[in-house]
């Protein structure tokens, strides 16, 4: 008996070894490898930008999404940028370093908006795409007629065909470079760095009122810029920190009209559960990973147990502006959602281009788990279906210009499956599900148009259609 107790405790202990050999592996392989940044303390400003590309050069050891022609093309790029260190603009230099960091072009690989914004000027509005065009949604006092405005020309270019051309300096799809353009259009000296308008500090607008009215508006920068705040629309109609800080009295949109929609409701909530008509049930997250006082696990499951007793007719599973997290915590609710709806009942998965990462991942979860009844409403996500991430938030500093770019170290593919040891996340390979293609099903993106009236023009969409499988 001894003996055999012996070798249990024995059995475990080696468990317990591998186990934590496993971990300690995982851990190592999918945290950014990040290189030290041994430099001396820069004697001219030419010196230190050098020092900043010598850097720069070093992304694809922390960065694993480079393939061996990309990081030909980053060396490529960086050797004609040594060769004109001493001519670049501060615009130019933090557009080539977006431009650098795209070449890999991953969603996830790319410049920190915030390193990067806060260093350029700002006009004295803000920006929104909604599927209806760009609009200005924020503005100082004196300009705040000029706030629900959609902008038809842009320094005389239409603002459809020019933010295309911003796609060498992001990294992702098409639907991510859209929706975060916005940025760039209140910081005109990135765009006259790199050619696409002629002044950096001016702009002419030519300016559709919600009436039809078409008229012209100039607009100078702030003297004193005003630091950016993120552009998911939910919050649009709040004060952001950053402007309560500045020197300038912002205006934005009506909050007691944007926060009568589904997407607007509520804009400090993460997490939002409520009943919809013909017997839905809405869930809306903004993360995957909830509030300090609402962890998303324990709500996902009182919100499952709920419905497991009184299955609804149909759910809504709200993700438009849910930036990621931790994909693992909404997991196990979300393979099964399927169980949460009665026998045919529909689960609308809707999406907009604010949704990425984790939050895109949870979306294949409940789109593979719903089967036939999954509906995948709304408008494309803001990454595809392959992609590279876990960079846990970690990413290098350039030494000198402190330019931060995000990096990745796993490889995500969810419609065919992960099955490479070697470059995919491994608990994708463990736990993940092959989605196949995924395309919308119920075309029913967020328009401004219904937005600045109190209208949710996705949720409004799915009502129509269970309105009319109800008859």
């Amino acid at each position: 008996m001894k003996r055999f107790i012996l070798v249990i405790l024995a059995l475990v202990i080696a468990l317990v070894i591998v186990s934590g050999a496993v971990f300690g592996l995982f851990i190592w392989r999918f945290t950014p490898q990040i290189p030290q940044a041994s430099y001396p303390e820069p004697a001219t400003a030419t010196e230190a930008r050098l020092q900043d590309l010598d850097y720069l050069r070093r992304l694809p050891e922390a960065d694993r999404s480079f393939s061996e022609s990309e990081m030909a093309a980053l060396n490529a790029h960086i050797d004609e940028l040594e060769g004109r260190a001493d001519t670049l603009s501060e615009a130019r230099f933090l557009m080539e370093v977006a431009a650098a960091a795209a070449i890999t072009e991953n969603g996830h690989t790319n410049v920190s908006t915030r390193s990067t914004m806060d260093r350029l000027n700002s006009l004295p509005v803000r920006f929104a795409w909604f599927a209806d065009g760009l609009h200005i949604v924020r503005a100082h006092a004196e300009h705040a007629d000029l706030i629900g405005t959609r902008v038809a020309a842009y320094e005389g270019q239409d603002p459809e065909t020019l933010y295309p051309q911003l796609d060498p300096y992001f990294g992702g799809n098409d639907a991510f470079l859209r929706q975060n353009t916005a940025y760039h259009f209140a910081a005109p000296a990135s765009l006259h760095a790199i050619g696409l308008i002629d002044r950096p500090d001016t702009v002419s607008l030519e300016l559709v009122d919600t009436d039809g009215t078409v008229f012209s508006q100039t607009l100078s920068v702030e003297s004193e810029p005003t630091r950016f705040f993120p552009v998911y629309r939910y919050s649009l109609a709040q004060t952001h920190e950053y402007e309560a800080q500045s020197a300038h009295d912002w205006r934005f949109l009506d909050s007691a009209t944007t926060e009568a929609t589904w997407y607007g409701r509520h804009p400090p909530q993460a997490l939002w559960a409520d009943t919809l008509d013909h017997g839905g049930a809405y869930w809306r997250m903004r993360n995957v990973y909830g509030d300090p006082e609402t962890p998303l696990s324990a709500w996902l499951q009182d919100q499952a147990s709920s419905l497991r007793e009184n299955p609804a007719r149909y759910l809504v599973l709200d993700l438009r502006a849910n930036s990621g997290g931790d994909y693992t915590l909404a997991m196990p609710v979300m393979s099964k959602i399927d169980e949460l709806v009665q026998p045919g009942g529909r689960i609308y998965v809707l999406t907009d281009g604010d949704t990425f990462s984790a939050g895109i991942v949870t979306a294949f979860y409940a789109l593979h788990s719903g089967g036939e009844n999954a509906i995948h409403a709304g408008a494309a996500m803001g990454d595809d279906a392959q992609f590279w991430a876990e960079g846990g938030g970690n990413g290098m500093r350039l030494p000198n210009s402190d330019v931060g770019i995000f990096v990745s170290t796993g490889y995500h593919d969810w419609e065919n499956g992960c099955t490479d040891w070697s470059r995919c996340f491994w608990v994708n390979i463990l736990f993940g599900v092959e989605v196949g293609s995924v395309e919308i099903d119920l075309d029913a993106p967020l328009l401004f148009s219904d937005y600045r009236r109190g209208i949710d023009s996705g949720v409004e969409a799915i009502l129509a259609a269970e309105a009319a499988r109800a008859r």
